[in-house]
């Protein structure tokens, strides 16, 4: 048993079997690659806009662009806003969205190097981490644009409502046309990685029901305050779709008259409701420069239930 512990002990110390931490770890050699893998991850670039960041954050500076098609180590850990941290050469870290690469094995990489990939035959394709694929950013205002997922936008929402509601002894519904201001992104209602999404509408006049059912004109007014707690999903810079839940509040004033059961002038009544709910939210968003255009499809869940369908048109800041 000692002669077996003093072997082991020996084989231990061997310089030949020591991980030296500095190493830079070699796709082509695959127990190196392994050795990485409780670390990091092999990425592949894939995105359009390969953009390395200085820290996680869109608003950091940019301190180098990679090509598609090559390969770097990057970290198993996600930070703030979906980035991984990504090697660049020896003693150079950047930071990487996670949308602008794909997670490979070894056996791929090397299976791109026997088929005489160009993208894989180079040795930045086969050795991340050496940066050699690196260069300059080009100045191109463009291209420097923070991915639509990521991006805060205010404006204008135009909505329609199948609107429900119980009065004049039943339930009575007519399609309602909203105007108002929606408010969207990370940091804008809570500061953090919260993304949210808020709309203010309203809507000037009273359902037509009301004046079907009295015979005499109605007025009155519909406020919907509402937000969102967002779940968003990256399709590409420009593109996204996205889910949330949140709370709501409804007030409603309405204006009506019936004719005076003596058959003298009319009996005015003033209707005033207000209502706590909650809502479902789906939807779609691109962009045009700074311009966002979204749509969504909503579920309400108050006094009644309805749907609400909508188109936005929101400026970046």
């Amino acid at each position: 048993m000692v002669v077996v512990l003093a072997l082991l002990m020996t084989f231990l110390a061997w310089p030949g079997t020591r991980v030296h931490a500095q190493a830079q770890p070699q796709v082509q050699a695959k127990p190196q690659v392994q050795a990485q893998q409780g670390q990091s991850l092999i990425a592949e670039i894939t995105g359009e806009y390969p953009y390395v960041y200085a820290d996680p954050d869109f608003d950091s500076p940019v301190i180098a662009t990679i090509k598609p098609g090559t390969f770097y180590y990057v970290s198993k850990q996600r930070f703030v806003y979906d980035f991984h941290r990504i090697r660049l050469a020896k003693n150079q870290d950047g930071y990487i969205s996670s949308s602008e690469i794909k997670i490979v094995t070894a056996q791929y990489v090397q299976n791109r190097k026997k088929k005489g990939n160009a993208a894989a035959d180079s040795t930045a394709d086969t050795d991340p981490g050496t940066g050699a694929e690196t260069k300059p950013v080009k100045k191109e205002k463009k291209k420097l644009t923070k991915p639509i997922y990521i991006s805060r936008y205010q404006g204008l929402i135009v909505e329609q409502q199948n609107y429900i509601e119980d009065t004049m002894s039943n339930t009575r519904s007519d399609n309602v046309l909203f105007f108002g201001y929606r408010l969207v992104g990370f940091n804008t209602l809570f500061s953090g990685e919260m993304s949210t999404d808020l709309a203010v509408l309203y809507h000037s006049g009273a359902p037509a029901y009301y004046e079907k059912i009295t015979g005499r004109p109605t007025s009155g007014q519909i406020l919907n305050a509402q937000f969102t707690f967002d779940t968003i999903i990256p399709l590409a810079h420009n593109f996204m779709a996205s889910y949330g839940f949140g709370p709501m509040i409804k007030y409603s004033h309405f204006e009506v008259s019936l004719k005076n059961p003596a058959g003298v002038g009319n009996d005015a009544y003033v209707l005033d409701d207000m209502n706590f709910g909650v809502l479902f939210r789906l939807g779609a968003a691109t962009r045009i420069g700074v311009i966002g255009l979204r749509a969504d499809v909503k579920y309400y869940i108050e006094s009644k239930q309805y749907v609400g369908i909508n188109v936005s048109t929101l400026y970046e800041f």
